[in-house]
């Protein structure tokens, strides 16, 4: 695992943690933490955008570079080096190997934010809940309380 990738794993780890066990100021209203728990969504989600069109970009080299492996039919040189064509293959065949360990680090990577996303997206959840509990229980209070009593005088 890279060092940057640790770093953005422990990040997001620290950030689910810090959302399941509740709020971190506790005056902290259920909108705040809404706008909180949205904001670090929203990051994770632009930073899977970005990993999805590096890996489409990868995947494109890596198809070009496979196509070019394939033998096509085209004029001989005028005198071919076979250990020159070999290597080259080689080398092409390399790039293709690496270009897919690359595809399979962005998957990996893209999985991961996603897993990290599960809790936060159970954190809105359980605050869309709370604020539909209260909002109900506000309701069926003023339901209940009695009519404000005419003044005497």
């Amino acid at each position: 695992m890279t060092m940057q990738l640790k770093r953005h794993a422990g990040r997001a780890f620290a950030l689910a943690l810090l959302f399941l066990c509740g709020s971190v100021w506790p005056a902290e209203t259920l909108d705040q933490q809404t706008r909180r728990i949205e904001a670090a969504l929203t990051r994770m989600t632009q930073e899977q955008q970005a990993l999805y069109q590096q890996f489409q970009m990868i995947q494109q080299l890596r198809t070009n570079e496979e196509r070019q492996l394939l033998p096509i039919p085209t004029t001989v040189p005028p005198s071919p080096n076979y250990e020159d064509i070999t290597r080259e293959r080689y080398e092409r065949a390399q790039r293709v190997r690496d270009l897919q360990s690359e595809l399979d680090r962005l998957y990996a990577r893209y999985r991961e934010i996603e897993e990290q996303k599960r809790p936060l997206l159970e954190a809105l959840s359980t605050l869309a809940q709370q604020r539909a509990d209260e909002a109900a229980a506000a309701q069926t209070q003023s339901q209940q309380a009695p009519a404000p009593a005419p003044a005497k005088r």
